[in-house]
């Protein structure tokens, strides 16, 4: 069962198997939660720790500066020089442009000094691909302010992070910070946030270049540690020249030792930044032994580093040692992980070594890209092997690796990540690969772009070979989602047919649609068996959205046959199916709410009707079809007409009507929003008005307030009167409805039309 708004049409239900994908359908790449280990020998940095540590609680701070200028350094040594104070870390990359990616890691990164329990009601929210902001980061943000300790939650690299959705959803969080988290970003460019009102209200720090740049003494002091003797001169002279640029120091450094034309070499040195990371770059390269050299290279492919993926990627075993020498060389290599497993380059080092290859053995470099992958595949890192194989011009490798696990990602909101490998592929081999257009077309409904998933499907269609269950059963959710029910019913029951058994996912989706579009077409009988055989099917299937999909539509008919207590019943298992924190926000309950929004309104509970009726069309507008939202539409039109409010009610039949009118073919629904009007007026005559004219306004409005759960006293809350008041009232409605108590009264007005 797919959490995703498309409904209990894709594969592998997320709902009960989130052990192995950690929540968003990936391995959690744990380097990615480690701050950098302090080096020995760095510059303190007195002046600007002073500025991160002082002044009063903020809620953000900002370390802006270009590349290569030691951001992410001294954010470390402030984690260095306050161990009474819980940091957490998250080092980000491109691949995290992805909602769901980005504050599942943020949520973990906050469990590495909070514990594992925390965040796990926020994270099933997420995972649920509604709205981030309606319902994920409020969970999250309420988990924050139960934590005992304060964080300080570090985005490390931030300017990788493009999606203007999580932008939009930080600034969202920023705004309502509770006092146990302060947000750090370090980031090349300025973010696109309100840093103005934030500075306005004191709750910003802001630390740019020119306060990173390395001053003449500090320059001394890091070329001092790096085991260099340079005059003052020569000091102050390669200070000014680099701007006190950090990687440009530290390169100008690795460059002079063992050198003995120091002075020369400083007093030759000229140029931007540009300029001087690509002459040091190859100072650097230059002097180092042939082996080192190649590895540097070849293995500058890699995002991140282990031994045994760099002996895979070489064709060698020595990587262990070579890594090791390297690190200890100080040669731009960062450790991801307290116990030096994983690596990654200094991201311009790194940009250096690529250029390099490319100039040096073009020919090469596919074949490395296949060879990471491969490893990558076999250790489960999916995402990176798509990568490397998309890199290395593998179309067929890339399009069968998509294939084969783009549905979990798919499942756990990670649509973003699906559509980035989707885009890795040239357009034609997507149109032509019946699997890839399927996910395509799975994306576009999900993204509510129906006319581009019908484009899809018809490519998956056309894609070769004889039509499947899972393309069939696509085609059937597509057309009852734009209206076609008829075509829906067609496709449906074709792919119950094509499906390799009765207790096949694709049979089981598929026959409880049909199910389902018998009922809009007023086949009622049929419908209830179909639904009832497929909810079996479902249940031994562990597909608990299906089930509850074909719940609600058993108790719809129930209700609207006047089996309200059977109706009630089956509505709440619907409700109760699900065990995940995400279940009763998925829209696939819809269905349940509209049931029971049916059976309290036929039993006189009309605001609690109302409630019901409410809910549905709010779940319904996060992904179900067009027929569902206008019989959810229909059902708070008419809630909301007995509720006093005519314009309202009038207002939303005219949306329900607009949306009957985009479907090709809406089967009984039609007929009910065309009725509709009729209803309302037909409810109004059948008012009692000579017993309505005798109540008063006072007698009304408590009347309207007996189906709830309220005593009289909360009663006599609710319209400020005393107890004593609303005591008379009751006694004056009784006995001018004719009965003798409470239960009576309010059968009795729904009878006549006073509810």
């Amino acid at each position: 069962m797919s959490r995703a708004r498309s409904g209990p049409w894709t594969e592998a239900s997320p709902l009960s198997d989130r052990a192995d994908t950690q929540g968003f359908g990936g391995v959690i790449v744990a380097t990615k939660l480690h701050a950098p280990p302090a080096r020995p020998g760095l510059v303190a940095r007195d002046r600007l720790a002073a500025a991160l540590m002082g002044g009063g609680p903020r809620r953000l701070t900002v370390v802006e500066a270009p590349a290569g200028s030691g951001k992410t350094t001294l954010t470390a040594q402030w984690q260095a020089a306050e161990p009474g104070r819980q940091f957490a870390w998250l080092s980000l990359d491109e691949s995290d442009n992805d909602p769901s990616q980005f504050w599942t890691y943020a949520v973990e990164a906050v469990r590495t000094v909070a514990g594992p329990e925390f965040g796990a009601n926020a994270l099933a929210l997420l995972s649920a691909r509604e709205d981030v902001r309606t319902l994920g980061l409020p969970a999250l943000i309420n988990e924050l302010a139960a934590l005992e300790r304060n964080v300080v939650l570090v985005l490390d690299d931030y300017h990788a992070i493009m999606d203007p959705a999580i932008h939009e959803e930080l600034a969202y969080l920023l705004e309502r910070l509770p006092p146990t988290l302060e947000v750090v970003l370090t980031t090349r460019v300025s973010p696109p946030l309100r840093l103005a009102r934030l500075r306005a209200r004191g709750e910003l720090v802001h630390i740019r270049a020119g306060e990173l740049r390395f001053s003449p003494a500090e320059a001394a002091e890091l070329l001092a540690g790096l085991g260099l003797e340079l005059s003052e001169d020569d000091v102050a002279q390669l200070q000014a020249r680099t701007e006190g640029w950090a990687a440009g120091l530290y390169l100008a450094a690795l460059s002079l030792r063992g050198r003995d034309d120091a002075h020369d070499f400083v007093s030759r040195f000229a140029g931007d930044d540009r300029d001087l990371a690509d002459y040091l770059g190859g100072e650097v390269l230059d002097d180092q032994p042939d082996d080192v050299r190649l590895f540097l290279l070849r293995t500058s492919i890699l995002r991140r580093m282990c031994a045994s993926l760099c002996d895979a990627v070489l064709g060698e075993s020595s990587s262990l040692g070579v890594l090791a020498e390297i690190e200890r060389s100080n040669l731009f290599l960062v450790p991801l992980d307290d116990t030096r497993d994983w690596y990654r380059y200094h991201h311009l080092f790194g940009q250096l070594l690529i250029l390099e290859l490319q100039r040096g053995e073009p020919e090469l470099v596919p074949e490395l890209h296949r060879r990471a992958s491969s490893w990558l595949r076999e250790s489960g890192d999916i995402s990176e092997a798509i990568h490397h194989s998309a890199a290395a011009g593998d179309l067929a490798g890339a399009a069968d690796l998509i294939a084969g696990h783009w549905r979990p990602y798919f499942n756990h909101g990670r649509l973003a990540t699906v559509a980035a490998w989707l885009d890795s592929l040239p357009v034609e081999t997507v149109e032509c690969d019946r699997r890839l257009a399927s996910a395509r077309a799975w994306l576009a409904l999900d993204f509510g772009r129906l006319e581009e998933a019908v484009r899809w499907i018809d490519l998956a269609e056309a894609a070769g070979g004889e039509m499947d269950a899972e393309t069939a059963l696509l085609g059937a959710v597509c057309r009852f989602k734009l209206g076609d029910v008829a075509a829906a019913l067609g496709d449906a029951r074709r792919a119950t047919e094509l499906a390799p058994n009765r207790t096949s996912f694709e049979h089981a989706v598929a026959y409880c649609l049909v199910g389902v579009i018998l009922h809009w077409t007023g086949e009622d009988e049929e419908a209830e068996r179909t639904l009832s055989e497929a909810l079996e099917l479902l249940r031994a299937g562990m597909n608990d959205l299906g089930a509850a999909y074909a719940l609600g539509y058993l108790a719809l008919i129930e209700a609207k046959r006047d089996s309200l207590d059977r109706a009630e019943e089956q509505a709440m298992a619907a409700l109760r199916e699900g065990d995940d924190p995400a279940f009763p926000e998925h829209f696939v309950l819809t269905i349940a709410h509209l049931a029971r929004a049916e059976a309290l309104k036929r039993r006189g509970n009309l605001i609690e009707a109302e409630m019901a009726a409410a809910r549905a069309y709010e779940l319904s507008r996060r992904g179900a079809g067009r027929p569902e939202m206008a019989v959810a539409l229909i059902a708070l039109a008419e809630a909301r007409h007995s509720a006093g409010a005519p314009g309202e009610a009038h207002e939303l039949l005219e949306r329900a009507a607009a949306v009957v009118a985009a479907c090709v073919d809406p089967g009984t629904i039609g007929e009910l929003v065309e009725d509709a009007p009729r209803r309302l007026v037909s409810r109004r005559r059948a008012r009692a008005p000579e017993l309505r004219d005798e109540l008063s306004d006072r007698e009304l409005a408590v009347l309207r307030l007996l189906p709830t759960a309220l005593s009289s006293r909360e009663i006599g809350g609710e319209l400020f009167v005393s107890l004593n008041t609303v005591k008379t009232h009751l006694k004056s409605i009784y006995r001018k409805l004719g009965v003798e108590g409470r239960e009576d009264a309010v059968k009795r007005a729904g009878e006549l039309g006073l509810l």
